[in-house]
């Protein structure tokens, strides 16, 4: 297979680069969705590996985001396989289930070469908790935009998630503190 390869930040129209090395590439852009604006920094991880030696490096990729986009090809069918090793790796990493992600499908344009079907996308994004969304990265900048509006509405919803069971926890706590406070003075008192 010959020629460029596109990335999906490439057709974010107001990503920029802001940083390159051999292994990811950092994009920097601001969004606006749901009339919230936001400052995004995509990292694109480069085709690194679930296995082997590239492994630690992806983890610690993993790490650093928030929200997942695995991106596959429609007309290879081992970078299809390959959404599940990433899927369960991103959980281990995370040590969590929940963490935003979307699976999405490229190269929709090729059905000549297609070896994956839509269904089987569907089903594996659904087995594994995710969006789904299937599009070709080289004919449409608009389906580009909605798999990452989608991205970034989940990252949204899990932090909102977060902050409530933070502030559930606070409200724990202080109310453990002041019960605690006043079994002490009771105790105090009726010496």
């Amino acid at each position: 297979m010959g020629g460029t390869k596109p990335r999906l930040a490439d057709y974010s129209e107001s990503a920029s680069l802001a940083e390159v090395n051999v292994d990811e590439v950092t994009y920097r852009c601001r969004k606006t969705v749901d009339k919230e604006t936001i400052d995004l920094e995509i990292l694109d991880t480069v085709n690194k590996e679930c296995v082997g030696p590239a492994a630690s490096s992806l983890e610690s990729s993993i790490k650093w985001g928030d929200g997942f986009l695995i991106v596959y090809s429609v007309t290879d069918h081992s970078s299809f396989e390959a959404v599940s090793r990433l899927k369960r790796l991103i959980d281990h990493v995370k040590q969590t289930l929940g963490i935003p992600t979307v699976i999405v499908a490229n190269k929709s344009d090729m059905e000549n070469g297609r070896v994956v079907r839509t269904e089987e996308g569907q089903a594996l994004a659904q087995d594994l908790r995710c969006s789904f969304f299937e599009l070709s990265v080289a004919e449409s900048l608009s389906s580009v935009e909605v798999a990452f509006e989608q991205l970034i509405r989940e990252v949204r919803l899990e932090f909102q998630r977060h902050l409530l069971a933070m502030d559930k926890r606070s409200r724990m706590l202080q109310m453990r503190h002041v019960l605690k406070n006043k079994l002490t003075r009771s105790k105090t008192m009726q010496w």
